[in-house]
């Protein structure tokens, strides 16, 4: 799976905001379950579990929430924005976090899981790129800046 063709619009949600690790989890599940018709309770508890195995703070405003559902056909990529950041678990260089790709897998899909954090790590390497994220205030611009930075890495 390509991070390309894994974000759509109707994932990206703007305008966020939460006090802690726990409301950001509970605010994304939630709308991932208006947007994906997932079970939000379900998405929260996942989400927190992985979380406690270690923060997926990856610095710079920027974390990649992962885990696995066991009710999913294909991987769902969401990203959420949040306005004045989240002091999010031990985020790395202690900035809070303002931007996350929530990444949701089915457990029968573990390399195409890997592949998709693989390639949302890589695109984060990019300042200009993760800049622009930061600055964007619609969706639209948010889904082409990250098709674009895929297309340069040749992902």
């Amino acid at each position: 799976m390509k991070i390309r063709d894994a974000v759509r619009p109707e994932l990206v949600f703007l305008g966020l905001n939460a006090e802690s690790t726990d409301d950001a989890l509970s605010v994304m599940a939630h709308e991932l379950s208006l947007a994906a018709g997932l079970d939000a309770a379900l998405v929260d508890s996942a989400l927190n579990e992985r979380e406690k195995l270690g923060s997926t703070s990856v610095g710079n405003g920027f974390a990649i929430p992962h885990c696995k559902l066991s009710n999913l056909d294909d991987i769902l990529v969401a990203l959420a924005g949040f306005d004045t950041g989240v002091d999010f678990c031990d985020s790395k260089n202690h900035e809070p976090v303002r931007f996350f790709f929530v990444v949701l897998s089915p457990p029968d899909q573990p390399a195409d899981h890997l592949q998709v954090l693989s390639q949302i790590a890589r695109i984060l390497r990019n300042d200009d790129f993760r800049r622009e994220l930061l600055e964007s205030r619609d969706v639209d611009s948010i889904v082409t800046a990250i098709r674009r930075a895929a297309e340069q890495e040749g992902l």
